[in-house]
């Protein structure tokens, strides 16, 4: 699938008076497909270059995305779904963990031209909220010269 867009991914978390922010900008492609929307990136381990990691953003509506990782055939899923607590298993090669997320907002303005999805929530450990997260997800064509600031 050929990758004729930019994505970036920006992802802040909140833990008691702490914020970290990683942002993150590669290829990508978009298609829609059954009525859901798909961007897909790939992205590289920091320690081995060989190792690729998959991502695929499945938006279905303004109410529910899909973050699934694919890191060397383990695969993980975030589920973001307004007003729903979901449970989901992080693989990594230390072995598997389940947490909770529960999503608060998600504002989905995204098709072929590019746009923008954003997404609030928490991540819980046996109930216990360990972090606030936001998450901004910037698409647009390779080669428009906006930045990803100006799209708020």
């Amino acid at each position: 699938m050929e990758e004729k867009y930019l994505v970036s991914v920006i992802g802040t978390q909140y833990v008691d008076e702490n914020e970290e922010t990683i942002e993150l900008t590669t290829s990508a492609s978009y298609y829609e497909l059954h009525g859901n929307k798909y961007i897909r990136y790939r992205e590289y381990d920091d320690e081995d270059d060989d190792i690729v990691i998959t991502n695929i953003i499945k938006i279905e509506s303004d109410e529910k995305v899909t973050v699934t990782k694919n890191v060397d055939g383990r695969i993980s899923t975030l589920i973001l779904e307004c007003g729903v607590r979901h449970q989901t298993m992080l693989s990594s090669m230390f072995g598997s963990l389940t947490i909770g997320v529960f999503t608060d907002n998600i504002e989905a303005d995204i098709d072929e031209s590019g746009g923008t999805v954003e997404a609030d929530y928490s991540i819980d450990f046996n109930a216990d909220v360990e972090s606030e997260n936001h998450i901004k997800i910037v698409l647009k064509k390779k080669g428009e010269k906006e930045n990803v600031e100006d799209s708020n």
